[in-house]
């Protein structure tokens, strides 16, 4: 009955039933009392196969708790057969993310639970070489119609244009060889070594250089085979800079020696726990409507869980801190279709034209190295910037990508490669914050530095925030020692300054609201701008610090910033009276920001509200507030509005221990219809970050 009840989220939801009967601030902390947690460092990783075999190999990505696995240790399993690659470590050195590839005996449908904890490292053996793709005769070719073919065997296999992985278990490298004369249309390959012999590929065409002229349109029949290990053939109209997965349906890689079809689960509340996921509190059962709108299969380039129109108004399932099918996995226990779902939107990005290739590297691109470049138009990229130096990307011909807003961008690649591993979902978070450094006038963005100004029209507030997070995962998952990682640090950094000495440095606005990009009143008084979308930027810059990816005075600053900035939240948290802006109401659509139309933000000196009780009485709201009243603006019991908006925003307000937000949490959650607000998030799981438990802290 217990294991039962856990299982299905009965302690999560007992934790927030408990939390919303209390209002003062002393019975507010013991809200976050949590169960005896599992030791530190022990955690699991589920196996499920279709098939019965004995030693059926498998890779996944796994994020590790700072201090967990210390520097000098390694994660160990119950396998025999196991290994450990550690890509990045938390400033204290010990391992944050790591690669865990293994071999596993099988029976088909039961589920195969692995231990993991912290060890020594093993004694060392060889590591799978290339050698192995030559010995066991492996042979892999991509065609393009007229385009031309790409074929590797043989010694082709000996000169990588990348090694990713090695390791007695696994090991993995990238190739890739042009498709047509100009050398602008390109045929790659991810490729798995396993010991045993079984060899898994993932094959891609991509149409995206940065500076090399002849990104345009081609159509035509691609195919992709692998001896021993099936095939693809399919018609592809392939746009400047997309990439194309040359897979479909319900097969997502190939296999040589066998598919194990295997499909990993890991442990949710651990992932959630490392702090590089958000903490989602909702519950989503097996039977939830959910399962039923998420991809189950993938078309190359078709738009599976993706918006129509990205940057349509209203709410829409990709945008969040992480899209629904991230968080769904999170919220499911790890439902093996919600990890489907994340590898197939993961490949599905491929569609939008944001891949620019630097041709000189064969990576995506650093800042550092183009000052003035601004992405030139025809690549379905809206509300771009300009260059004062004149310098654009390559002009492209033909039809142009579905639109790409960063206004209204989700999150791509980085949640798939944390669950898979598989390179090519880094890339595509790589991808991701290089095209919305482009996209910047270089001016704007300080030309190398890519400060994501929320001011900016080629940003809003709430593109500015979503860029930030795109950012920030990037640099948390990018390998150290890997030059990109340190250009998105150092973007981040100058970020983090940037605002810094916007809003703290130089003395602001006391309502911790960032700069708005318009004012909504037009041109009279008050100035008035979207509270949801700074609420956006608060959560996005927590979410930043949880990462721990800026280090040194960069982290102190954040820090600083926050401690101004969470003002936004508990200052809308109050209770009654004249003196509070009532937690009744803290989810709008618009409110006042200041009250003159020619505020000055830009050197801090206002004029300013004084506090938001001042905002509340400018806007006519009741004094009410009482323990137990009812959440009234924003939609309260619907999880996808405003107030879901402001969830994740106080939520890591609480968890940084800013003064004032755990009585306001309190008070929300003892609100008389907080329950159903608090139960719809389990088939809407986006906005339902929860502050976590001290346990977990």
């Amino acid at each position: 009955m217990t294991s039962s009840f856990v299982r299905a989220g009965g302690v999560r939801r007992a934790l927030r039933w408990l939390a919303g009967t209390l209002a003062s601030s002393a019975l507010a902390a013991a809200a976050f009392a949590a169960p005896v947690p599992q030791q530190r460092g022990n955690f699991h990783l589920d196996l499920r196969s279709a098939a019965t075999g004995s030693a059926l190999p498998f890779t996944v990505g796994q994020v590790l708790r700072k201090g967990d696995v210390p520097e000098g240790s390694t994660v160990v399993s119950d396998l025999a057969e196991f290994q450990c690659v550690v890509k990045n470590r938390w400033p204290d050195g010990s391992a944050k993310f790591a690669v865990l590839s293994g071999r596993a005996d099988m029976t088909s449908g039961q589920v195969r639970r692995v231990q993991l904890h912290s060890g020594t490292p093993p004694q060392p053996q060889p590591d799978i070489g290339t050698g192995e793709l030559k010995s066991r005769n492996i042979s892999a070719a991509i065609t393009y119609n007229l385009s031309g073919k790409a074929a590797w065997a043989g010694a082709d296999w000996d000169t990588p244009a990348q090694t990713l992985t090695t390791g007695p278990q696994m090991s993995s490298w990238t190739y890739r060889k042009p498709l047509n004369a100009n050398a602008y249309l390109v045929a790659w390959l991810e490729v798995r070594a396993y010991k045993g012999g079984r060899v898994e590929v993932l094959p891609w065409i991509e149409n995206g250089y940065l500076r090399l002229k002849g990104g345009g349109e081609y159509s035509g029949t691609a195919t992709f085979g692998l001896i021993g290990g099936g095939g693809f053939e399919q018609e592809l109209h392939l746009l400047n800079h997309q990439r194309a997965v040359l897979a479909s349906g319900s097969t997502l890689t190939y296999w040589v020696g066998g598919d194990p079809q295997l499909t990993p689960q890991h442990d949710t509340d651990y992932l959630m726990s490392t702090r590089q996921l958000p903490n989602y509190g909702a519950h989503t059962a097996s039977n939830s409507p959910l399962f039923d709108r998420l991809a189950s299969s993938y078309t190359p380039l078709a738009q599976a869980d993706f918006p129509v129109y990205m940057g349509a108004s209203g709410y829409h399932p990709s945008i969040g801190l992480l899209p629904e099918w991230d968080a769904a996995y999170l919220t499911s226990g790890a439902d093996p279709r919600a990890w489907r779902a994340v590898m197939i939107n993961g490949y599905a990005a491929g569609r939008y034209g944001i891949h620019f290739r630097d041709e000189t590297t064969q990576r995506p691109i650093r800042f550092s190295k183009y000052p003035g470049l601004v992405v030139a138009d025809g690549s379905g990229i809206y509300n771009t910037g300009s260059s004062s130096v004149n310098d654009y990307t390559a002009p492209v011909s033909g039809q142009s990508p579905p639109g790409y807003a960063s206004s209204h961008h989700p999150s791509v690649g980085a949640m798939a490669y944390l669950l898979s591993g598989w390179n090519y979902h880094l890339e595509e978070a790589q991808f991701l914050a290089t095209l919305n450094f482009l996209k910047q006038t270089d001016t704007i963005r300080g030309k190398t530095k890519g400060v994501l100004e929320t001011t900016a029209g080629a940003n809003t507030t709430r593109g500015a925030a979503w860029a930030l997070r795109s950012l920030a995962l990037a640099a948390n998952f990018t390998p150290d020692g890997d030059a990109l990682q340190t250009e998105f640090i150092n973007s981040l950094e100058s970020n983090i300054a940037h605002y810094h000495q916007r809003n703290v440095q130089t003395p602001s606005n006391p309502l911790g609201l960032v700069t708005p990009y318009s004012n909504y009143n037009g041109i009279d008084d008050p100035w008035e701008s979207a509270l949801w979308m700074d609420d956006f930027f608060t959560a996005s810059m927590s979410y930043l610090k949880d990462l721990r990816v800026a280090g040194g005075g960069g982290a102190r600053k954040l820090k600083e910033f926050l401690d101004w900035k969470f003002v936004s939240v508990t200052g809308r948290l109050g209770g009654s009276g004249a003196g509070a802006y009532s937690y009744q109401y803290a989810a709008q659509y618009i409110v006042p920001y200041a009250p003159h139309n020619d505020t000055d933000w830009k050197h801090g000196t206002g004029p300013w509200y004084p506090s938001w009780a001042d905002v509340a009485r400018a806007m006519d709201l009741p004094v009410t507030g009482a323990p137990g009243d009812p959440l009234v603006s924003g939609y309260p019991t619907d999880p996808t509005a405003y107030w879901g908006n402001l969830m994740p925003a106080i939520a890591y307000a609480v968890d940084n221990k800013a003064p004032g937000a755990a009585e306001g949490w309190a008070r929300v959650t003892a609100a008389s219809n907080w329950p159903e607000q608090d139960r719809a998030y389990d088939d809407d799981p986006v906005w339902s970050v929860r502050p976590r438990t001290a346990a977990q802290q």
